[in-house]
């Protein structure tokens, strides 16, 4: 799997998710820092990468476009740390992975994970 890090998560991070051996690349890398979260996820979609992301503004963006993909982890722990994040993903990235390559949106919580399957259709 290839991660797509926004810029609201640290570009550290990227060595870490390298370190559970997936690729990942921060967007400041790809000079998208400042871009709308439209640029970045339009990115995504056409680079084939998961977009993981601390911004509320994706599940929005993912409703209006109606598409299957890219799949994105939402982290809303306060405060996200590199160690949460990190641990989460270890323990979690395994079980999740069927789900992301299909398409999904994953929610994780300091006490939950919410996978819903992509596309998002509203109600």
């Amino acid at each position: 799997m290839i991660f797509l890090l926004d810029e609201n998560i640290a570009p550290s991070q990227a060595f870490a998710i390298k370190q559970l051996g997936h690729d990942a690349i921060h967007v400041r890398e790809l000079k998208l820092l400042g871009k709308p979260d439209e640029k970045n996820f339009e990115f995504a979609f056409l680079n084939q990468q998961i977009i993981i992301t601390h911004d509320l503004d994706f599940s929005r963006i993912h409703a209006l476009s109606g598409r299957g993909k890219p799949s994105v982890i939402l982290f809303r722990a306060e405060p996200l740390t590199l160690d949460f994040m990190i641990q989460t993903l270890s323990q979690h990235l395994k079980l999740l992975e069927d789900e992301l390559k299909k398409g999904a949106f994953v929610v994780i919580e300091t006490d939950q994970i919410r996978v819903r399957l992509l596309p998002i259709k509203s109600v």
